[in-house]
């Protein structure tokens, strides 16, 4: 789940496996945008969808302000509820028959600031310990969806020291001082000065 969507389903039924029975809310969280819509959609057991509001006689786990909702009994297969949340937040709720049995779950509307949220800071007391469990997964679940969802990328305080090792290219400054001393040709052409003594040999004779 990456982003929160207009529009969501979650299924609520009744596992029954090898003699166990589970009762659950799938998925545990789901994020819509503010605006947004979930339905409940009922696919075996007999259960309700209902918000942790003082108006359903439960703790407030749910944003200030807002109207308490719930879907009353479900038993129908294929029965469902939908409730649309224009108020950003996190909201938690429970099937009230199974609640004791951990059978809660959250809606996450728009991208709440986490500090701000009830549902997130306050755990009701005289509830069983399932409850308290179940409250705790939840809350570090709607943390990671958000976290994510913020971009709080760890605040990744690589300090950058990049120092872009200043770029002293001190291109050494090839004083190549070229002395092509151009071998000043000094061809001192040997003026080949053969001084051609021919001494005629005057024969005094």
């Amino acid at each position: 789940m990456s982003e929160p969507k207009a529009s969501r389903e979650v299924v609520v039924n009744t596992a029954r496996t090898e003699g166990s029975t589970e009762y659950h809310f799938n998925p545990h969280v789901t994020w819509v945008e503010p605006g947004g819509t979930v339905t409940w959609r009922l696919e075996s057991g007999t259960h309700t969808a209902t918000a942790y509001h003082p108006g359903n006689d439960q703790p407030r786990l749910v944003p200030e302000g807002t109207e308490a909702w719930d879907s009353g009994t479900m038993s129908e297969e294929g029965e469902t509820f939908e409730q649309t949340f224009e108020t950003e937040g996190v909201y938690h709720y429970l099937c009230t028959p199974h609640e004791s049995f951990g059978m809660i779950a959250t809606v996450i509307v728009g991208e709440p600031h986490l500090e701000d949220q009830q549902a997130l800071q306050t755990m009701p007391e005289d509830k069983p310990e399932e409850v308290h469990a179940k409250l705790e997964e939840l809350n570090g679940m709607c943390r990671e969806i958000l976290s994510e969802g913020h971009h709080e990328e760890g605040g990744s305080t690589e300090e950058g020291h990049h120092e872009e090792a200043e770029g002293h290219h001190e291109e050494g400054t090839s004083t190549e001082e070229g002395h092509h001393e151009e071998e000043a040709g000094h061809h001192e052409e040997s003026t080949s000065t053969e001084e051609g003594h021919h001494e005629e040999e005057t024969h005094s004779e």
